[in-house]
């Protein structure tokens, strides 16, 4: 029977803390798991940015100077700059302020943070492999070489000595063949922006939905939780199984505010390089690599239970 307050509003029926012999920290009565069909949401972006970038007399344009009628075409936009450059960051940042103000069952908090920190590193490894560092160069560099690319020596007016030029073909990474003034020209370059776009999106929206799954009240939102607990007194909140403070609710609200910012970002950002940058079969790769390390974490554990004693899962 729900606990009715002194000025007459109803708290939320709380579920009781699941015993820690359980096999999962939520009831039986919580949302159904997302679906890995939620991913065809990044394939229609693409396809919807790749579409405009036909259609568009601008953005189909092969005059470079047509494109900078658009904002977002050109790399030094400040969105650009300071969030898809710093992307992995700001994803750190959202995923850090989510766990803080998670709210797990004390029967299960050491087990949600845990396995929480475990996907979050295996997801940024995967990253920090792909478009950072593989043992020298990245993967997408090393894919790049190995497809035919090569760094392109920029004019020998623009270079000191002649020497210089010759080893230009030899360098293997992207970042710095740019740095010294070359152009990075040949082979498959997967889109490094759209692989990071999509892991970081979609990390987020499965971290938030789990966060939210463990809460020790998984029905209330942190909104709800904030209202309620104005109207609480201590022991009222003691009655109904610890209410948190409204400070507390509004902290917790504003932290999926920021990961929804995140994650809006993210998603315009897709479009934005699905209409000025790469090719399409470009863009499907880095998609594609990034769909497959989401699905590895977050859904491959629904079949593999050793796996998932490892990484957790959405039950």
């Amino acid at each position: 029977m729900p606990t009715v307050l002194r000025n007459g509003r109803k708290v939320p029926h709380v579920d009781e803390e699941p015993s820690p012999m359980t096999d999962s920290p939520r009831s039986e009565s919580t949302r159904y798991p997302p679906s890995a069909w939620l991913l065809v949401l990044y394939p229609v972006v693409l396809a919807t940015g790749s579409l405009f970038s036909v259609l568009s007399p601008v953005a189909s344009s092969q005059d470079a100077s047509d494109h900078r009628h658009n904002y977002f075409a050109g790399k030094r936009n400040f969105i650009n700059l300071y969030f898809v450059k710093l992307g992995w960051f700001w994803t750190t940042v959202a995923f850090g302020f989510l766990q803080s103000t998670n709210r797990s069952p004390s029967s299960s908090k050491s087990r949600h943070y845990s396995q929480a920190f475990t996907r979050f590193a295996i997801v940024t490894m995967v990253w920090y492999l792909t478009t950072q560092w593989f043992f020298g160069p990245a993967l997408i560099d090393r894919s790049f070489t190995i497809t035919g690319g090569h760094c392109e020596s920029p004019p020998l007016s623009e270079l000191s000595d002649f020497k210089e030029s010759i080893t230009f073909p030899t360098i293997a990474s992207a970042t710095y063949c740019k740095a010294k003034g070359g152009r990075w020209r040949g082979g498959h370059d997967i889109s490094g922006h759209i692989f990071m776009l999509v892991l970081s999106s979609a990390c987020l929206v499965y971290e938030l939905y789990i966060a939210d799954s463990h809460s020790a009240h998984p029905h209330v939102s942190p909104a709800a939780a904030a209202k309620l607990a104005h109207d609480l007194t201590d022991e009222e909140r003691k009655a109904v199984g610890g209410w948190e403070s409204e400070t507390a609710a509004r902290v917790r609200m504003y932290a999926r505010y920021f990961l929804w910012g995140v994650v809006a970002l993210d998603v315009w950002m897709i479009m934005m390089t699905a209409i000025w940058f790469h090719t399409w079969l470009e863009k499907l790769s880095g998609l594609v690599l990034a769909a497959a390390a989401i699905w590895g974490v977050y859904f491959l554990p629904e079949a593999v239970p050793g796996w998932r004693t490892v990484v957790g899962g959405f039950e």
